[in-house]
């Protein structure tokens, strides 16, 4: 019977066409159809989709509800391209593949402003405390996007987007409670307050969780969270043209983790603090546009394994800092320049004594063509220069060409693009005294098609992509006795595969999405399969909405089995989790929900001796204004 509903379920979103790139931005459409649909991530400026060589997905705020998600990797696992583990539930250390790229190899950004964690070991983002509920939008960009956004770009850019104020107010909350007493609840509202437009929100997440060592191995402890987060936003025009804006992002998380094979009362803590600032200015009828800004991002880490009592305590702070300016300017309507620069300084101590400060100078710049109305091509440079490891110059190109016209005319994609990330500031520090490291280099491409079909309501998309990536660096370990190592460039890795996708939005009621990866990430050394990256990925939704306000809806996810390791010694089996959900409209305002989360309790592993949640309920109430 199982088995019977995922073939079901897969059939059945299956049916209007095989499958799309997930671009889904549907709620940008004009009312005539145009397909005006908007990125502002690939480009750093906003662009057509339909003028963007690269592979972007964008995920709405209608979308993020109607998928009744929660936490950051609930929307990023249901994108081609992505796959994501976690070590337990909430708050636990989560990572992001993209294309099978290290999760330390995306770039992570919170309205444009870069919040990857100069703590952490690679440099990364840990997606396992954020909450999903303030946001507006999400938008990924597959592929090195390392010319326009620098270091830490080489597998992708994820950019999560708060809402943007209008001239009438607008508040949204949510309240919701499920499975072992998890709670949530989030608000937020945009709006004018005279000539200042103003966005503020709030996030705040509890419950018991589960055992982060797997309760089927034996773990009957249940390790429990909370988060609370805030932002805001002002910006106001000074005159015509000159703007400026404002903001910040906050969010606390406290977790029980397992981090030895079995129950353990050990805690965790996790604290991120942004703020940024922009000076806007726009002329010449829009074709002159000017940006002055600064961002900084200090984050604080803290865990205590009780196994090691009073040695037990591992803190670390972080902070980077970042001031960058850009200039657009179109002298006719076939042509664009973009250039800009940016300096920025990271900071890393911890309790056991590191200190350490890395500093980044960049230029950069990409030309715009558009030869004729159907064709785009994009090219770009870029300058680095690290304190530490010297300079380094990328390149990137891409073009794409729109064949014929009208909504449902084919979109031709292609793009190439090298990557640069220098090691962490961590890595620095432990490698004092043993080697000095290189930083890790990409070069890769892909190529694909867009297909609109049904008005523009629908779109399949087939992408294949190639990335080569050099002194990948890993952890060597150097005295196994008393367990000491350190860093060295040990590996050169290949990603290769192809991304199939198909979204409908709004066809005579039906929602689908489909996105199914193959990807074939290997060690180029020892031609093992890198470690955590399943070689298949697929996620499947439909969804039907009827005109008295109801709606019911159904998912599956079907990872395919992994290694966990490099050496490919310890196997983890695949996975097939399937989700109901429903939800219905009160009044126009209105609007109560619920869900069941794996409906037939599948026993599963995404890291090995972890656990995952088993079958759970929640229902909630949504109220806009």
């Amino acid at each position: 019977m199982k088995y019977l509903f995922l073939l079901g379920t897969a059939l059945a979103v299956s049916t209007p066409v095989m499958a799309q790139d997930v671009i889904e931005i549907a709620d940008l459409r004009r009312p005539d159809n145009d397909r005006t649909d908007i990125t502002v991530t690939a480009t750093r400026e906003p662009t057509p989709i339909t003028q963007v060589g690269q592979s972007v997905s964008v995920v709405t705020r209608a979308e993020i509800e109607r998928m009744q998600a929660t936490t950051a990797t609930d929307v990023l696992a249901r994108i081609p391209g992505v796959s994501t583990v976690q070590s337990g539930g909430f708050g636990q250390p989560a990572s992001v593949f993209v294309r099978g790229a290290e999760n330390a190899q995306s770039l992570v950004l919170l309205d444009g402003v870069r919040i990857n964690d100069p703590g952490d070991v690679g440099g990364g983002f840990d997606f396992g405390a954020l909450p999903i509920g303030q946001f507006d939008r999400v938008e990924v960009v597959r592929g090195s996007s390392g010319v326009l956004w620098g270091s830490r770009a080489i597998g992708s850019v994820i950019n999560f987007i708060t809402a943007r104020p209008t001239e009438q107010w607008t508040a949204r909350g949510q309240a919701e409670y499920g499975w072992r007493d998890r709670k949530q609840a989030s608000v937020s509202a945009a709006g004018l307050v005279g000539p200042v437009g103003l966005t503020l929100g709030g996030n705040w997440l509890k419950g018991d969780g589960f055992s982060a060592f797997n309760e089927r191995r034996g773990a009957t402890e249940k390790d429990g969270f909370e988060s609370k987060s805030a932002n805001a936003r002002a910006s106001i025009e000074f005159a015509p043209g000159l703007s400026a804006d404002a903001g910040g992002f906050y969010t606390k998380a406290s977790y029980d983790y397992d981090d030895t094979g079995a129950d353990a009362p050990n805690l965790g803590h996790k604290r991120d603090t942004l703020g940024y600032a922009n000076l806007r200015y726009e002329g010449l009828d829009g074709r002159l546009n000017a940006r002055v800004g600064y961002g900084i991002n200090d984050t604080n880490r803290s865990s205590y394994t009780a196994a090691y009592g009073p040695y037990g305590l591992y803190e670390s702070n972080g902070r980077t800092e970042r001031f960058e300016g850009q200039v657009s300017f179109a002298p006719v309507e076939q042509a664009s320049i973009l250039v800009g620069g940016e300096t920025e300084k990271q900071k890393f101590d911890d309790n056991y004594g590191a200190k350490d400060s890395t500093s980044t100078d960049s230029l950069f710049g990409n030309l715009t063509l558009r030869p004729f109305h159907a064709l785009t091509l994009n090219g770009g440079v870029r300058y680095d220069d690290n304190a530490d490891y010297g300079d380094r110059t990328t390149f990137s190109a891409n073009g794409a060409w729109v064949i014929g016209e009208g909504v449902d005319a084919p979109v031709v994609r292609a793009s190439y693009g090298e990557g640069f990330k220098a090691p962490s500031l961590y890595q620095i520090h432990t490698n004092i005294g043993y080697n000095a490291l290189r930083p890790e280099t990409s070069k890769g491409w892909d190529a694909g098609i867009e297909m609109p079909f049904a008005q523009g309501t629908g779109r399949f998309t087939v992408t294949y992509f190639d990335r080569k990536t050099r002194n990948l660096i890993d952890y060597v370990t150097i005295d196994p006795v008393n367990f000491t190592g350190a860093y060295f460039n040990v590996d050169r890795a290949r990603s290769q595969g192809a991304e199939l996708g198909m979204q409908v939005t709004g066809w005579q009621g039906f929602d689908v999405n489909l996105a199914f990866t193959y990807l074939d990430a290997k060690d180029r050394d020892s031609g093992t399969r890198l470690a955590r990256r399943p070689r298949t990925n697929l996620y499947a939704s439909i969804d039907k909405a009827w005109n008295m306000g109801l709606r019911l809806g159904a998912d599956v996810s079907v990872g395919g089995g992994r290694y966990d390791d490099i050496a490919n010694m310890q196997y983890v089996s695949g996975n097939a989790v399937v989700g109901l959900r429903g939800a219905f409209a009160v009044t126009d305002n209105v609007e109560v929900y619920g869900r069941i989360e794996n409906l037939f309790d599948e026993h599963y592993e995404l890291v090995r001796t972890y656990g995952t949640p088993g079958r759970s309920a929640y229902a909630g109430i949504r109220v806009k204004m």
